[in-house]
């Protein structure tokens, strides 16, 4: 009886043992499946990266361009969803060389707030004028959106776009245009439709093979005379577009109060304030807000205009 009893005992171990192994086989094994789809997904994230890379250490011009892009932009949300390094770097090399070159300029010429504003951005991020989002040229790093040109129609916007039509830049919509007049591209380009090759180089979430669609755009790059001659005042708008042509983007709002801090214009305004006769009694807003005050009292409104420097 007592050799049973060891012999269950010894048999009881040795299947413990043999679970044991199993499991940490079966943990190790998952263990190593993970490690294996993390590798796998850094070498996707990696790739696209590395090409890019590669590209720049034989092309120094493109390096100190697109830094130089980074270094002068205010980034808006599109490109801060993404990192404004990225945003940068899947724009058209060519682009990103041509457009650099015109923001030195412009800068030396006054405009020393001029950058990019928006660049680079995917289709899924459901940004822009175009119903369809794979119209826009933004999904395929040919077009950014420029801060500190000036408001629509300015003389600081016609700057821009003349200077940056030297450098092969074109501004498609015209610097008088309310809504585009910062829209900037390196081809006449206004839409991608969906017989254009550049559709099959991207999907919704961004570039399919980026190198692919550099190759592909640079097919569709303007030379300088086409740039120069495409600057105009105003331009019609693709019926494709349907953006409101009072809408004003953000990038319209904060040129606006950029050059209304620049700018030394005086500004009247009018400040309403209504009193009641009672002693210390004030009612905040203007004529209508009267009807809150205590009944039987005359209500007297004082309106001041000033002027300011």
């Amino acid at each position: 009886m007592h050799r049973s009893k060891m012999l269950f005992l010894t048999a009881l171990v040795v299947l413990g043992w043999a679970a044991g192994d199993r499991a940490r086989s079966d943990e190790q094994e998952a263990t190593a499946n993970i490690l294996a789809h993390a590798l796998e997904a850094a070498r996707n994230v990696c790739h696209e990266a590395c090409e890019r890379d590669q590209a720049a250490e034989a092309d120094p011009e493109l390096v100190q361009a697109r830094m130089y892009l980074r270094e002068t932009a205010r980034p808006g949300g599109t490109m801060m969803r993404q990192g404004p390094m990225l945003a940068i770097e899947r724009l058209n090399p060519e682009f990103a060389k041509r457009l650099a070159a015109a923001i030195r300029e412009v800068r030396v010429a006054g405009l020393a707030e001029a950058g990019v504003f928006s660049a680079y951005r995917p289709p899924v991020f459901g940004v822009g004028g175009f119903t369809d989002k794979f119209y826009s040229l933004h999904a395929y790093g040919l077009a950014v959106d420029m801060f500190g040109i000036g408001i629509a129609g300015s003389p600081e916007a016609r700057i821009w776009h003349e200077t940056a039509a030297r450098h092969g830049v074109v501004c498609p919509y015209g610097y008088g245009h309310r809504v585009e007049w910062n829209h900037c591209q390196p081809t006449q380009l206004q839409a991608v439709t969906p017989a254009n090759p550049l559709r099959e180089t991207i999907t919704g979430a961004g570039p399919v093979d980026i190198e692919q669609m550099f190759e592909v755009g640079n097919r569709l790059l303007a030379n300088i005379e086409t740039a120069i001659a495409s600057v105009v005042e105003n331009r019609p708008v693709p019926a494709i577009y349907t953006m409101s042509r009072s809408r004003l983007s953000m990038s319209t709002r904060f040129a606006r109060r950029s050059a209304r801090l620049r700018t030394a214009k005086r500004h009247s305004f009018t400040i309403r304030q209504v009193m009641a006769n009672r002693a210390g009694h004030k009612v905040r807003r203007g004529i209508r807000a009267a009807r809150h005050a205590p009944s039987r009292t005359r209500i007297k409104v004082v309106v001041l205009s000033k002027r300011m420097k």
